[in-house]
């Protein structure tokens, strides 16, 4: 989140739009306060001023008003609705909800990685692959609880971006390495293509929902971060898989993600692959999958693989 001299950056008010469009469209507004729950913590932990934030739904209320005149009476008032919650008092969204249940590895994991010690983070984590004998649950119940903390460790301002970013790199590191241990099941005659749309730079969880995949017979091509989306329809078009799953991690990163589903379905038309979505602010805010007009299959990824496997084939 940028900021000018203490005040949000008049570009991140359009992080509000993301939020604030769902809530509309749904008439429910938990996703925005919850979203504006965590923009105040953040926002406050780096010392940005405290007024900077309602006042920016204050600009953006009358903004609305101006344009639109008598039709801007349904965002105004969901503007002041989500005003007068802020000024209550909103709590930061919670990571436990979303976050599955954490193996004894994943404390002590999440300290190895953020003090580089790979060897204790290679060894936490291939013990637990060894006990249980399974990637995805290892991944679910080790690295994404040790990464969650991480990324609140950064939302409280407690964790550095580097700090993040060697935590990120060496999960992802012991990730190809447990991959290479085991064995995944029968081909299902599937396809699946997995991308983070441009824009995105998250790519950890994606890479769990793809094993997850993966070791569940899928045939899978894993694309990763930061695909452009010409790229991203010439390789749906080579491959012709049966579904194509994209990510979301940060609120920023909706406004990219609503544009490549709309580029995909105007390119594939009625028999295109199935479109699903997943990530961290799908886990928090499950609506939002509404509003970007795609299918939301599970909050982790054997959840995932487990309810496309259901599926009827095409």
């Amino acid at each position: 989140m940028r900021c000018l001299r203490g005040q949000i950056h008049p570009e991140d008010i359009a992080f509000h739009l993301d939020f604030l469009r769902p809530a509309l469209e749904t008439g429910d507004l938990s996703s925005f306060t919850a979203y504006l729950g965590w923009l105040a913590q953040v926002l406050s932990s780096r010392g940005i001023a405290g007024d900077s934030l309602p006042r920016s739904l204050d600009d953006l209320a009358a903004f609305f008003a101006g344009r639109l005149a008598g039709a801007a009476a349904p965002v105004v008032a969901a503007l002041t609705a989500a005003r007068t919650a802020l000024d209550g008092g909103l709590p930061a969204p919670s990571y436990d909800r979303p976050c599955p249940d954490s193996w004894e590895e994943a404390d002590p994991f999440r300290k190895a990685v953020l003090a580089g010690q790979r060897r204790e983070a290679s060894a936490l984590f291939n013990r637990a692959l060894d006990r249980q004998g399974s990637l995805p649950a290892a991944e679910i119940h080790v690295i994404q609880p040790a990464l969650y903390e991480v990324g609140r460790g950064w939302q409280q301002n407690r964790v550095s971006v580097a700090q993040e970013h060697l935590a990120t790199a060496m999960a992802q590191s012991l990730m190809a390495q447990g991959f290479a241990r085991v064995e995944p099941a029968a081909d299902n005659g599937r396809k699946a293509l997995f991308a983070c749309p441009a824009g995105n730079r998250h790519s950890v969880g994606l890479r769990m929902v793809a094993d997850a995949f993966e070791m569940s017979g899928w045939t899978v091509h894993y694309l990763g971060a930061n695909v452009p989306l010409p790229a991203l329809i010439d390789q749906i078009k080579q491959l012709q898989p049966d579904l194509v799953g994209l990510s979301a991690s940060l609120p920023q990163q909706l406004r990219g993600l609503r544009e490549a589903l709309a580029a995909l379905r105007t390119s594939f038309a009625a028999g295109g692959p199935r479109l699903v979505v997943g990530g961290l602010v799908f886990n928090q805010f499950p609506l939002l999958a509404q509003s970007v007009g795609a299918e939301l299959l599970g909050e982790d990824a054997l959840g995932a693989a487990a309810a496309a496997s259901a599926l009827p084939s095409a």
